[in-house]
């Protein structure tokens, strides 16, 4: 590879995923049998494992994540599961503000959902307070990051249900729902207050910034707590994480086809209060969700892989294995 190339490789980090909207990029591995798994990958598994894999990787990235770091995730995930097309969902300080625009990207996310899962091969979702241990369920996985990856399967969600009408007789077996899942929180979800609103907006600031803006920035959280409060503004950080605890049975989209969860994240989080994850994984497994909690010391925000990275994907491979 030219030393021009390799520039622009690293200018451009996920260059190789195919961009199907601003927010939507998919990435099809040339192959499809798992043991094409070359034989220098950091994590190899024996032959009975490959009925674990999953077939299609949802990453919801954090706000304004950059394309170097949504890369480090991507490149392990095609390491550990190199037949799995992975499916990026990226989020904007822009969605954030104006949610109303998140939606019209997600219908694509929506069609490489129903792509890589046809109607017919689709299971029956569980009820609401049955937990399926199959590995034929755990071939599809999302992993969320922060409020930003919530936003976006929240709106997922939404679409995948919305573009179900018509689209066949064998979409009566839940087809409204996504398929089978298993689900990582990364830092998520979180709910709305005034310090972490205004650590969200510093974060990208240097001390001496922050200091200049630390009035203003505060100004404006405390406005927006009141539009929320008085019923001017939506709490979308609430009715996003609310839509991940949703099981409903009754035909109207939502999580009820979600096999396990695992939650990952830490004390030390200045923008997600552990409390409030806490609070979502309690209330998950009291309507019957498959919980598990994974609690890191001293680990900033979507950074828990840094501190323990070994510890992390252990994490990923034993949620997908179940």
């Amino acid at each position: 590879m030219s030393s021009a190339a390799v520039a622009d490789v690293r200018q451009q980090p996920l260059s190789f995923m195919e961009k199907l909207d601003p927010l939507v990029s998919l990435y099809r591995p040339s192959f499809s049998s798992p043991e094409l798994r070359s034989s220098d990958s950091d994590s190899v598994s024996s032959p009975t494992d490959h009925a674990h894999h999953p077939r299609l990787i949802i990453i919801a990235s954090w706000t304004d994540a950059r394309d170097e770091h949504i890369a480090k995730y991507v490149a392990k995930y095609q390491a550990l599961y190199p037949a799995a097309q992975i499916l990026l969902l990226k989020s904007t300080i822009n969605c954030i503000i104006n949610p109303s625009r998140i939606g019209p990207s997600m219908k694509y996310a929506a069609d490489v959902v129903r792509a890589a899962f046809p109607p017919l091969q689709q299971q029956p979702p569980p009820p609401p307070t049955t937990t399926i241990s199959s590995p034929s369920t755990t071939q599809l996985l999302i992993h969320i990051f922060s409020n930003g990856g919530s936003s976006s399967i929240a709106n997922l969600y939404e679409q995948y249900a919305a573009t179900a009408v018509g689209v066949g007789v064998g979409q009566k077996v839940g087809g409204k729902r996504l398929p089978p899942h298993v689900t990582i929180f990364d830092s998520s979800p979180g709910t709305y207050s005034i310090a972490r609103a205004a650590a969200f907006f510093n974060i990208s600031l240097s001390s001496f910034q922050r200091l200049l803006a630390a009035p203003i920035v505060y100004a404006l959280a405390a406005l927006w707590s009141a539009s929320i409060a008085l019923g001017f503004s939506r709490d979308v950080l609430r009715d996003w994480g609310s839509t991940h605890n949703n099981n409903s049975s009754n035909g109207d989209g939502g999580n009820a086809a979600e096999v396990r969860r695992v939650y990952i994240y830490s004390r030390s989080d200045a923008l997600i209060d552990y409390r409030d994850v806490e609070a979502h994984a309690a209330e998950a497994e009291s309507r019957g969700f498959s919980v598990a909690l994974e609690r890191y010391e001293g680990s900033a925000h979507v950074a828990h892989v840094r501190r323990d990275e070994r510890r992390y994907w252990d994490i990923v491979e034993r949620i997908v294995k179940g």
